[in-house]
């Protein structure tokens, strides 16, 4: 099941990095150059690396869901683009609740009593749990979701930019 959790870990990242090199070459190296060394725990057993990957799934799924909420004229302003193609961004949206429900499932197995760990059967399910999630159990916890909310929504913009540009 290791091998699943790592498949699923990068999966979910190689459709970030693909919409980042997919992009103009301005803003092509924007993902690369994010901060992502703000997990305040340390990453040395699966339990671990489970409890960081279900509490990046859920500031994601945030920012996905706050994604959705904004209407055509909003999302172009966000995206930067001239015309938006809704279908397009909805197959994206939905591919990508997919993919989050698969890699939050399996980083779920066997986490009883560790942070992040309310079960998911359902997209429906991920959705409430990522509406609601803040990350903020410690002071060090806060300073990372913070830092997280900004790279999953600049993230989750070159997805939808993509989206848009390729359908």
């Amino acid at each position: 099941m290791k091998w699943l959790r790592t498949a699923s870990i990068l999966l979910l990242w190689a459709g970030i990095c693909r919409a980042a090199g997919a992009d103009d070459a301005g803003n092509s190296m924007a993902l690369a150059n994010m901060d992502r060394t703000g997990w305040p725990d340390a990453l040395t057993s699966q339990v671990s690396m489970d409890t960081a990957l279900r509490a990046e799934v859920l500031m994601f799924g945030k920012a996905l869901l706050a994604s959705e909420a904004l209407d055509e004229q909003s999302l172009k302003q966000r995206l930067g683009v001239q015309d938006v193609k809704l279908k397009s961004v909805r197959q994206v949206r939905e591919g990508l609740w997919d993919r989050l429900l698969i890699t939050y499932r399996s980083a779920s197995q066997n986490c009883d009593g560790e942070p992040f760990c309310p079960r998911a059967r359902s997209v429906a399910d991920l959705r409430q749990l990522a509406a609601a999630f803040t990350g903020e159990i410690s002071p060090a916890h806060a300073a990372w979701a913070s830092k997280s909310r900004v790279f999953h929504e600049q993230a989750l913009n070159e997805q939808l930019r993509v989206a848009v540009l390729v359908p």
